[in-house]
């Protein structure tokens, strides 16, 4: 398992999910991308066709990030940079972050179930 940490950012007041510093674009994907039960159903969905041998490789395409799901790893990278990159222009912003595909689902779920849990912890307080 991938090592993470849930914390609630107070400077951003919202909560975060923190990885190791080679999987920032997943931490930033996650974040991002993954903000309700739909979106992790997708992602999910995608995971379990290529790991059923249904399909090579899923691609999905989000406002800032992608994501390419392979049977061994899931790649997430910043569209913006890719294609600065293939003009010939060097941003110097971080292109791609490679994880297991197995732990990218894992990382899918526990995020959620974490934001779920702190909407419903705030929610009640309401």
């Amino acid at each position: 398992m991938i090592p993470y940490e849930i914390v609630f950012d107070d400077k951003a007041d919202k909560l975060r999910i923190c990885l190791p510093e080679h999987l920032s674009l997943v931490q930033e994907y996650l974040e991002g991308q993954v903000r309700s039960e739909l979106a992790k159903s997708l992602i999910l969905d995608r995971i379990q066709r290529v790991v059923s041998g249904e399909e090579e490789v899923s691609e999905g395409t989000g406002n800032l990030y992608s994501s390419e799901i392979r049977m061994d790893y899931t790649r997430i990278y910043n569209s913006y940079v890719e294609e600065q990159l293939e003009a010939g222009i060097d941003t110097g912003e971080e292109l791609e972050s490679i994880i297991e595909t197995k732990y990218f689902a894992e990382l899918v779920t526990i995020w959620m179930d974490a934001l779920n849990a702190y909407r419903q912890q705030r929610d009640s307080k309401k």
